[in-house]
């Protein structure tokens, strides 16, 4: 019977832990869940083009999940998903003379090209994030009927638009405005926490306490 009780206890103590884990410490897990590779990268050209690091982390997360070899089925390439045309008439754009389709897997050219694109189109929307995904995914041309004229976007737009938007807030949300403090360290001490409390749990159950 005591046994029981104390399974009780410990129970309802890591369920509460983990709860408060969950919404105290999304640094914590969500390094895991959220990953903020390249950073220099992403700092780099997101301010040289006015861009919230945090919507291009957004992107690039939505598009490959930062996985710099991804490639779609129809041929968009590296981070940010990058058509090798519309990385061609960017190059011509930013003067880059050296750009070739095999570039879009080198995580720099690619964030490079794909926060530039970013920039345009939110200036072309005056900072509309909604707008800037759906040009992004379906195209200027769509994102305008879809503004202008009333027209539906394609499915898959639409949820490119909302993850787009959901993504960016957690990583405002787990963040922060980490570009402007760049040493983001995980939280030693909550994991030594993290090793205390199971070690009391476990002296618990077993009578220890």
């Amino acid at each position: 019977m005591k046994k029981t009780v104390q399974f009780i206890i410990v129970t309802v103590l890591m369920v509460g832990f983990f709860l408060g884990f969950y919404y105290f410490y999304p640094h914590v897990w969500g390094e895991i869940l959220y990953p903020l590779d390249y950073q220099d990268s992403i700092k780099k050209y997101a301010l040289e083009d006015n861009v919230d690091p945090n919507l291009v982390c957004a992107f690039i997360y939505t598009e490959s999940h930062f996985n710099k070899d991804s490639t779609s089925g129809v041929g968009a390439r590296g981070l940010m998903q990058i058509m090798p045309a519309t990385a061609a008439g960017i190059a011509q754009e930013i003067g880059d003379n050296n750009y070739s389709s095999s570039k879009l897997f080198d995580p720099d050219t690619n964030i490079r090209y794909g926060t530039w694109y970013i920039k345009g189109l939110y200036e072309q929307y005056n900072g509309d994030v909604s707008m800037v995904a759906a040009g992004y995914n379906a195209g200027r041309a769509r994102a305008d009927d879809w503004r202008d004229r009333g027209r539906g976007l394609p499915t898959e737009t639409v949820y490119f638009v909302q993850k787009i938007k959901n993504t960016k807030e957690m990583y405002d949300k787990i963040y922060g405005k980490w570009w402007a403090n760049p040493e983001v360290q995980k939280p030693n001490a909550f994991y030594q926490g993290i090793g205390n409390f199971q070690n009391f749990a476990s002296d618990l159950i077993t009578g220890k306490r």
